[in-house]
């Protein structure tokens, strides 16, 4: 990654190449969008916005002219631009000109809760339609279930998701800006500060402000049983899972634990996501009050 990473920075036209190429592969495997997204930060972080406007404009022309090729329509520029490149490149530039990580989450959770008011009120009859394709597409999917009782509860499941759709999308949107930022990051501090996202990572604790948000919303959300406030519960959340995992690893290079500890909890964490993802988004929204590290460390 360290040799990619180089050959991103050695030039405008390499940089927009990799962004461009991941983009369009992103299609056959997803989560290469967020290498096309770490392109875009580490080039703003490291150059600044004007820099990381360009590479993101070649990457642009790029990505439309070979999903034109390959597809026959520039649609797969469009998307990254909107729902990727153009947050990623406004959070990497806050977090240049702020140096504060918690900063640059907090306004990545600001832009996930504007995408869930749009989608909910001014856009609520596009979720509706879009929502009925994906019921129509899995239930063609349960029809091989032979099992009344697990078809009831398929479609249960499945209607919940659906009632929250803008919030999980969100959310997942959301992940996506996130890991894009820290992969710049991580790049960046490869090349130019060893060490440097470790630190920064292992200390991040989000405001207070945001705290009591979330707090207030998880009330609200528990008394009206609101679907809006859910899903603004879960934009939240999501982002607390990520001070979660900062916790998590700063206790542990706190501690000198083995590292061998921290893969086990990141398998555990992907086995047994219903375990471990809502109490470890708890932890890291109770750290704000309680610090733990500071209290573990004494």
């Amino acid at each position: 990654m360290l040799a990619l990473a180089r050959f991103i920075m050695a030039g405008p036209n390499q940089a927009a190449l990799v962004a461009a190429v991941t983009a369009l592969l992103a299609i056959i495997l997803p989560p290469l969008a967020w290498l096309s997204g770490g392109v875009i930060s580490l080039v703003t972080l490291h150059l600044g916005e004007r820099k990381g406007i360009q590479i993101m404009a070649y990457a642009s022309l790029g990505t439309a002219a070979l999903s034109w090729l390959v597809f026959g329509t520039p649609l797969v520029a469009m998307v990254m631009i909107l729902l990727l490149w153009l947050p990623v490149w406004l959070v990497s530039w806050v977090l240049k000109r702020s140096v504060s990580l918690s900063l640059a989450l907090q306004l990545i959770t600001g832009l996930g809760v504007l995408l869930v008011l749009v989608l909910q009120l001014v856009y609520p009859q596009l979720m509706l339609e879009q929502g009925a394709v994906l019921k129509a597409a899995i239930e063609q999917m349960m029809a091989d279930q032979s099992s009344s009782a697990d078809k009831a509860e398929l479609n249960r499941a499945v209607d919940m998701a659906l009632r929250w759709f803008p919030g999980i999308m969100a959310s997942g949107l959301l992940f996506g800006v996130v890991f894009s930022l820290l992969l710049g990051r991580g790049w960046q501090a490869a090349l130019y500060n060893p060490g440097g996202l470790a630190r920064e990572f292992n200390q991040l604790r989000l405001g207070r402000i945001l705290s009591v948000t979330g707090l207030l919303l998880l009330v609200i959300a528990g008394v009206t049983s609101s679907d809006l406030v859910t899903m603004l519960v879960l934009v939240v959340l999501s982002i607390y899972l990520i001070q979660g995992l900062a916790l998590v690893h700063g206790i542990i290079a706190s501690k000198g634990i083995n590292k061998a500890w921290l893969m086990g909890f990141y398998i555990m964490m992907f086995l047994l996501p219903h375990l471990v993802l809502m109490p470890l988004a708890v932890f890291g929204l109770t750290d704000t009050w309680i610090d733990f590290r500071k209290r573990l460390t004494v």
